[in-house]
C-alpha cells in the first residue's frame, strides 16, 4: 500500500488555511506577518569621505553645517515608501546520464539579485540629491570643463552597508497597551532583517511629471551589492529570542565545537538552542 501524503499523516489539513490570516485568534506562533511595518537604513557612516562630499553637495544639512553628525541613511529612512527583501539565485549545470536518459543538475554559483527601493520626495527635493551625490562621487560628472577622461572611485570608498527589517506590529505588552504610548514603554517585536554588505546605487529611475492630479514624486533606486546575512527576533508572548553570531545564515562560522563557546546544548543549564537558563537575557 502506498504511504499516505504528509499532510493526512501530520494532521495540519484540519487546520482550515483561512483560519491563518485571522489576525484575532494565534495559533501559537502561527500567524501572518504583514508587509508595510519595515525600516530601511543606510549606514553612511562606512565611508566618511561619502558622507562628507553627500553633506557639502549643494544643499543645506539638516543639522545645519557640514561638520555636524547628521545621518542622512537614518532621515532617509522616513521617505522608503517601497522596499523588497532581498532574494538570491542559484546558477545550475546539467550532467546527462549516458545510458540511462537521466538528466541531474547541481549547483554551481550563488547570485543575489539587485533591488529596488522607491523614495518620497521633499519639497526641497532632499531625497534626490543625495542620491544624485552618491553617483556623482563614485562618477564626477559635474565638471563643465570638456575633459578628455573622468576619474572613477575605488570601490571601498562609495560602498555602504544596508538593513532592511521587517517586523510584526506587537510593538506593545499588555499593561503598555492601557497606558499612555511612548517610546519608553516599547518592546523588541518578531523581525528579520536583510544586511547587505557593500552596497552601492546603480540606477535613478526617472521620475515622471504631468498635469491634472496631483500626486506625491516617488525615485526608484536601483541598488547592487556583494552579499547579505540575515538575522532574526521572535516574540511569543514574554518570550523573546535573537539570533546570534553563528546562527546567521551567512556570516561569522559556527564554533568548533559546543564546549569552545560555552554554550553548547547538551551541557547542564542549558536549552535545546544553547542558551544558559541563568542568562539575565533568557526568557526576557
Amino acid at each position: 500500500m502506498a504511504q499516505r501524503a504528509e499532510a493526512f499523516r501530520s494532521g495540519r489539513f484540519y487546520l482550515p488555511t483561512i483560519e491563518l490570516t485571522d489576525t484575532s485568534t494565534k495559533f501559537g506562533n502561527i500567524s501572518p506577518a504583514f508587509n508595510n511595518n519595515y525600516d530601511v537604513m543606510i549606514n553612511f557612516n562606512d565611508s566618511l569621505e561619502l558622507k562628507t562630499f553627500i553633506n557639502q553637495h549643494g544643499f543645506y544639512d539638516q543639522n545645519g553645517g557640514a561638520n555636524s553628525s547628521f545621518h542622512a541613511g537614518s532621515y532617509l529612512a522616513l521617505f522608503c515608501s517601497e522596499a523588497v527583501l532581498p532574494g538570491s539565485d542559484i546558477q545550475t549545470a546539467q550532467v546527462d546520464g549516458l545510458r540511462q536518459g537521466i538528466s541531474q543538475k547541481y549547483a554551481t554559483f550563488r547570485r543575489f539579485p539587485d533591488i529596488i527601493l522607491t523614495y518620497y520626495l521633499q519639497t526641497d527635493y532632499y531625497t534626490n540629491d543625495v542620491f544624485n551625490a552618491w553617483m556623482e562621487f563614485m562618477s564626477p560628472a559635474s565638471d563643465r570643463q570638456n575633459n578628455s577622461y573622468r576619474r572613477i572611485k575605488y570601490p571601498s570608498t562609495y560602498k555602504c552597508d544596508m538593513e532592511i527589517t521587517a517586523f510584526s506590529r506587537d510593538m506593545k505588552d499588555e499593561f503598555s497597551k492601557l497606558n499612555k504610548t511612548s517610546r519608553f514603554n516599547n518592546q523588541l517585536p518578531s523581525s528579520i532583517t536583510y544586511k547587505l554588505q557593500n552596497a552601492f546605487p546603480s540606477s535613478i529611475v526617472a521620475a515622471p511629471l504631468a498635469y491634472g492630479k496631483a500626486e506625491l514624486i516617488k525615485t526608484s533606486i536601483t541598488f547592487k551589492y556583494d552579499q547579505y546575512f540575515i538575522d532574526r527576533t521572535s516574540r511569543v508572548g514574554n518570550i523573546f529570542s535573537e539570533s546570534r553570531e553563528y546562527e546567521r545564515i551567512l556570516g561569522e562560522s559556527a564554533p568548533r565545537n559546543d564546549f569552545e563557546s560555552g554554550r553548547g546544548g547538551t551541557r547542564a543549564g542549558t536549552d535545546s538552542q544553547g542558551r544558559d537558563f541563568d542568562d539575565p537575557e533568557f526568557g526576557t
